[in-house]
């Protein structure tokens, strides 16, 4: 992850690029507290902040970000100079997208009663759809693979299913959100290899641009619905994010043949491995969230980086603030009396 700003400025670090990746996925909708009503039941605040979610985000896509794989992407200028190194990732990445109807239907069923969250699951299997079939239209465009090959291997497939990994609504919504962000930097990564081995395709890129933009998009919702948890029930929702940290794993690993030798490609490509779990997952994650010096040592950090992580988060904030209220710090504090309310503004 070596990209320049889109000034031709000094390129920026791994650590800027992941920050700047997350925020991404915002940059038309950005954080709004989460109010709690004390005449409405936590349940209940929580579903219809997921529907709002849902309908800003739908208004976003439709306006911003929908793309078309017959129109949108360059199949001409696809070329047959990559790597079958670069072949086998994305082949390995058309492995995992193989198995959306079961993410689909399973987390659908897991999540059917909560209308924003159901209806926001049927647009992720859309957007999601176009993902396989970009990848796999270019392996053959760029003549690496045939249409009876891309069929083979398929088949392979077949035969395996996937299970949700999490037994609960929350949980499987703290899973996908970090899912989300380890797969737009797999695209991103991957980007970054083939420009890096000179093997520049103009078609490969365009694609892995589109995947990789709507992947920042599906982690934002994600992250907002958690935030939404923690504002509500901060408790629970830090024990399982642990709980999850402690247990994820990217989908359908298990379920594809060969992929002990995918694995090991993609991780000692620098694309994404269990090692780079820790550094470039979980805690852009934590710090993305913006949670208390308390609950990230909660969440399972341990102290010291929890404090490090806390001082950087509390200073972000701080220049946040110095920049959005510069006139209003200067001016003299009139005293108001404020009538009672019955909504408690919570932060978290």
């Amino acid at each position: 992850m070596s990209e320049a700003t889109p000034h031709d400025s000094a390129p920026l670090s791994e650590e800027q690029q992941i920050a700047a990746y997350c925020e991404k996925g915002r940059t038309h909708w950005p954080d709004e507290p989460v109010v709690a009503l004390k005449t409405a039941s936590v349940q209940s605040q929580i579903e219809d902040t997921f529907y709002e979610h849902y309908l800003r985000y739908f208004q976003n896509a439709e306006a911003k970000r929908r793309w078309s794989v017959v129109d949108d992407i360059p199949w001409a200028e696809a070329r047959g100079n990559a790597s079958e190194l670069v072949v086998s990732i994305i082949e390995s990445f058309c492995a995992v997208e193989s198995f959306l109807p079961d993410y689909t239907s399973k987390i659908m069923a897991l999540i059917r009663r909560s209308r924003g969250r159901a209806l926001f699951q049927a647009n992720w299997g859309y957007e999601e759809s176009k993902h396989s079939l970009a990848l796999e239209g270019w392996l053959i465009a760029s003549g690496k693979r045939t249409e009876d090959e891309m069929e083979d291997f398929e088949r392979s497939l077949l035969g395996a299913e996937w299970k949700l990994p999490f037994e609960t609504p929350r949980q499987m919504i703290c899973y996908t959100m970090v899912q989300e962000l380890a797969t737009g930097l797999n695209y991103i990564n991957l980007r970054r290899l083939v420009h890096e081995t000179g093997e520049g395709d103009p078609c490969l890129d365009k694609a892995l641009r589109w995947l990789s933009s709507d992947e920042s998009a599906h982690y934002n919702f994600f992250r907002k619905g958690v935030k939404t948890y923690l504002a509500l029930d901060p408790e629970g929702t830090v024990a399982d994010l642990k709980y999850v940290f402690d247990h994820f794993a990217m989908p359908a690993h298990a379920l594809i043949p060969e992929w002990e030798r995918r694995g090991a490609e993609i991780e000692a490509s620098g694309i994404y491995g269990p090692k780079m779990y820790l550094a470039k997952i979980r805690k852009p994650v934590l710090e993305d969230l913006q949670i208390s010096r308390t609950m990230l040592k909660t969440a399972g950090l341990p102290s010291h980086e929890a404090d490090a992580l806390a001082d950087k988060i509390e200073t972000k904030a701080e220049i946040a603030e110095q920049a959005l209220y510069p006139r209003l710090r200067s001016l003299p504090t009139i005293p108001t009396q404020r009538p009672s309310t019955t909504k408690t503004l919570l932060t978290v």
